[in-house]
C-alpha cells in the first residue's frame, strides 16, 4: 500500500518552498518592469506619432503661401475642417491631437483647462486615454517659433505620488512632461523623463544612465 507525507516531510518541504520564496523573491521583485517609466515612454511614443501626423496633414496645416499672414506650421491656426468638425484658434492643436488618441473621457480644450498638476493633488487635465494616462494639452496659438509649449500627462492617474520628479520629496514621478515646438519638434528636458527615455532597462533596480540623473545622485 502506497504511503503519504509523513508530518516531518511536509514540514521540510514547507521549509524549502518558504526558503526559495524568500531566496527568489527578492529577484523577481527587481526584474519587474518601472511601471512609471513603461508608460511615460509609450505616452512620448503617441505624442510623437500625432505631432508627425499632424505637422504632415496639409489639410489640417497647410502651407503658408506667399502672400498668406500668420505663422506656419502649429502657428497655422486658421479655420479648417475635419470629419464634419471646425478646428481653429487656440483650441485648434488640443482638439485634433485630441482626436487622434483613445480617450475615454470628454475632451475640455479650453483656455481654462484645468491647471491643476502640482504634487500631492489629483490631476485634471484636457482628457484621460483608455489606459488611464491624464493628459493635459496647450491651449495655444503657437506664436512662437522658438518657445516650447508643454504637454503633461499623469501616467497613473489618481494613484500616488501624483508628482514630478525632484531628488529629495519624488525620487520615483508619475507626473512628466513633454515639449512641442511650432515646427513639429518634440522634446523633453527634465532629468527623469530624458533619464527614462534613455534607459534600455526599465526594471525597478536599474541603474541612472543619464549625466544630470548621475549628478542628482552624487548630490
Amino acid at each position: 500500500m502506497k504511503k503519504g507525507f509523513t508530518l516531518s516531510e511536509m514540514l521540510v518541504t514547507l521549509a524549502v518552498i518558504s526558503f526559495l520564496v524568500m531566496v527568489l523573491f527578492p529577484v523577481l521583485k527587481k526584474s519587474l518592469p518601472n511601471q512609471e517609466q513603461a508608460m511615460f515612454k509609450k505616452a512620448y511614443y503617441i505624442t510623437e506619432r500625432i505631432i508627425s501626423e499632424l505637422i504632415n496633414d496639409d489639410d489640417l496645416y497647410p502651407e503658408l503661401r506667399e502672400f498668406d499672414t500668420g505663422n506656419p506650421y502649429f502657428g497655422n491656426t486658421v479655420k479648417i475642417e475635419h470629419n464634419g468638425t471646425d478646428y481653429e484658434g487656440d483650441t485648434k492643436f488640443c482638439e485634433l491631437f485630441a482626436s487622434k488618441i483613445n480617450r475615454s473621457s470628454v475632451v475640455t480644450c479650453t483656455s481654462k483647462t484645468a491647471e491643476n498638476f502640482t504634487n500631492g493633488t489629483l490631476p485634471t487635465g484636457t482628457l484621460v486615454t483608455a489606459d488611464g494616462i491624464v493628459w493635459r494639452l496647450p491651449i495655444t496659438k503657437f506664436e512662437s517659433a522658438t518657445d516650447a509649449y508643454d504637454i503633461f500627462i499623469d501616467v497613473n492617474g489618481n494613484k500616488s505620488p501624483n508628482c514630478v520628479y525632484n531628488k529629495s520629496t519624488c525620487q520615483k514621478p508619475d507626473r512628466f512632461n513633454i515639449k512641442v515646438y511650432q515646427d513639429g519638434r518634440v522634446s523633453v528636458e527634465g532629468t527623469m523623463e530624458i533619464e527614462y527615455l534613455n534607459r534600455v532597462d526599465i526594471s525597478k533596480d536599474a541603474k541612472s544612465i543619464t549625466e544630470q540623473a548621475k549628478k542628482d545622485e552624487e548630490e
